[in-house]
């Protein structure tokens, strides 16, 4: 549209054909020809719009009316729903948020990493798909001089995760007893007076609360997100909670001065029990404290740790390499099946995690370095051979390409490769392509249903190209 006047203006009112949906789950449809993306819209739906925004070749609107509804269409069960921003697609039935996810990753793999047809199944949902984070990070505001616990909206009120159906129901995407938690610590800094951390003026005590849960145990940890101000009742706080919420068997002061709004920072303060709750996954425990990654919802966390012991098809003979291993969870299911892994992790506290989890379950095969894969892994293959198999499960940025070079110099015959997103995944498989690996099976895994985000579990063999 270079030379000409954009064709529709900010503030007007449109009517948009929605043919399909975004990366990030928003509608995708045109008017006189303008891309228009709008939230909480169905493809194949009819709807009037307002446009709050123009950008560089594209529009952006509100959704004012459904004129044709699409059968795929459903009610949103919270009340929450597009106040809230911690969801996108509940207005979308669950089969076809499973099927459009199985979708985003076959286009990715095609465009993105330019692979022929690949060989993507259909995405592997919940029986249940509600009530599953374990973990939860709340933001502090103020409503009415009174401290609110919740998550921030499309704009930038705090909603408190009590809203709507009463206390402890309203999100639906949290475990119910983490809700309840979350009730009774927001009451109880009201009760003692924490005062809330002023972003612009860096002064205050509470930033963020982070609430987690073991859901095979049942024990629970309350971390409070500070900056380097004191709170004489902190004492008490904890104290009154304990008692109010035995289940809490850990609560952690972690203590953050930076700037940027990141939620934890380096330093963490034991204020009462031992600092860790322990999550049992299939038949392995693991010990976690306030700064562990580990996946937030534990039912398909299993399903991950499963797919990829069957990807890895271990005999019992070979040498694991887990690459981005965390806390160990990947390399110490695979533990049992092969002659030895070594995980390798940049964080050295993620190793310290990984050896204790390794010692709790007796499980002396597996060991844990700490340090950069790029650097380790040349390093590993030159004093104990080539790994027959290599689990990689990166951040969301995807591997580095040195990591995935090391790895196709070291010609490792199987990669297995856990992803969170699926432009990282295809950018990558397409690397492992051209440099000789065919992509034998990619599995989508719905771990955070009613929301655009799919993790995937892809298999890749040592043999041609298939680009």
């Amino acid at each position: 549209m270079a030379g000409k006047a954009f064709p529709v203006r900010q503030g007007e009112t449109i009517t948009v054909e929605v043919t399909g949906l975004s990366h990030a789950g928003e509608g995708v449809g045109r008017c006189q020809g303008a891309v228009v993306f709008l939230p909480e819209v169905v493809p194949g739906e009819l709807v009037r719009a307002e446009v709050t925004e123009i950008r560089k070749g594209f529009a952006r609107a509100r959704l004012l009316e459904i004129i044709r509804p699409a059968p795929e269409r459903q009610e949103p069960a919270c009340a929450l729903y597009g106040a809230c921003g911690g969801c996108d697609l509940q207005h979308l039935a669950y089969p076809a948020q499973l099927r459009w996810k199985a979708q985003r990753v076959r286009e990715a793999l095609a465009r993105i990493g330019g692979l022929t047809e690949p060989p993507v199944r259909e995405t592997l949902g919940m029986d249940h798909p509600y009530h599953y984070r374990n973990k939860v990070h709340l933001q502090v505001g103020l409503a009415e001089g009174r401290i609110v616990l919740g998550f921030y909206a499309r704009g930038s009120r705090c909603v408190s995760v009590r809203d709507g159906q009463g206390a402890g129901t309203a999100c639906l995407l949290v475990d119910r007893e983490l809700l309840c938690l979350a009730g009774t610590v927001e009451e109880l800094l009201n009760r003692y007076g924490a005062r809330v951390y002023a972003w612009q003026s860096r002064r205050g005590y509470l930033r963020h609360v982070v609430l987690r849960r073991a859901r095979a145990t049942g024990e629970g940890m309350v971390v409070l997100v500070t900056g380097r101000e004191e709170w004489v009742q902190e004492a008490a706080f904890v104290d009154r909670l304990r008692a109010a919420a035995p289940e809490v068997v850990s609560v952690v002061r972690n203590i953050n001065t930076a700037e940027a709004k990141e939620i934890l920072g380096p330093e963490n303060v034991v204020l009462a029990g031992s600092g860790t709750i322990t999550e049992i996954l299939g038949p392995l425990r693991f010990r976690l404290g306030a700064a562990s990654f580990f996946q937030v919802n534990p039912v398909q966390a299993l399903q991950l740790c499963r797919l990829v012991t069957d990807y890895a098809a271990l005999t019992g003979r070979e040498t694991v390499l887990d690459v981005y291993c965390g806390v160990g969870t990947f390399g110490l299911f695979l533990a049992a099946g092969a002659r030895r892994v070594v995980g390798i992790e940049a964080v050295p506290a993620a190793v310290a995690d990984a050896q204790t989890n390794a010692a709790l379950n007796g499980i002396g095969n597996a060991a844990f370095r700490a340090g950069a894969a790029e650097v380790l892994i040349p390093a590993l293959v030159a004093e104990g051979g080539r790994p027959d198999v290599a689990v990689l499960d990166p951040p969301r940025r995807g591997c580095d390409r040195r990591v995935l070079a090391a790895l196709a110099d070291a010609n490792v015959p199987r990669l297995v490769y856990v992803s969170c997103d699926p432009a990282t995944l295809a950018r990558d498989l397409g690397y492992l392509a051209a440099r000789g690996y065919v992509v034998r099976d990619v599995q989508p895994v719905d771990m955070f249903p009613h929301t655009h985000h799919v993790e995937c579990v892809a298999v890749a063999d040592r043999g041609r190209t298939v680009r």
